[in-house]
């Protein structure tokens, strides 16, 4: 998959993976039409990284978790409802649930943490 830039630090190394899982006994990555997939993306300079979870319910609504920094304290998480399994643009999204570790916080809060968590990631990676 192509670089992108990331958000964090500002270079083009930002690298998306599908994530793997297994399924009867055989390792497949989930196609895009499943009713669940995962992707994980990381910077190989700075190490943000965040994972998202796409799960879509039989009603068709879907859900979609973007979980920061795992392995890092406190884990910052947001979770978009859609109507559309298919998310074109950040319009599609009909609600926002922001959480501090599983406390829910509200959207201000939730991006100011993510904002130092980015800025520290950089900081670390220029020095």
């Amino acid at each position: 998959m192509a670089r992108q830039e990331c958000r964090a630090c500002g270079a083009h190394s930002l690298v998306p993976m599908q994530v793997v899982t297994k399924v009867e006994d055989e390792y497949e990555p989930h196609s895009l039409g499943s009713e669940y997939e995962s992707q994980f993306y990381t910077c190989h300079i700075c190490g943000d990284n965040w994972l998202s979870v796409k799960e879509v319910e039989p009603s068709g609504t879907c859900h979609v978790t973007f979980v920061h920094q795992m392995g890092t304290e406190p884990e910052l998480k947001r979770v978009a409802r859609m109507q559309s399994p298919v998310l074109l643009s950040a319009d599609m999204v009909e609600k926002w649930t922001y959480y501090l570790d599983d406390q829910r916080i509200d959207e201000e809060v939730w991006h100011d943490k993510l904002e130092e968590r980015r800025h520290v990631l950089k900081s670390t990676s220029v020095n």
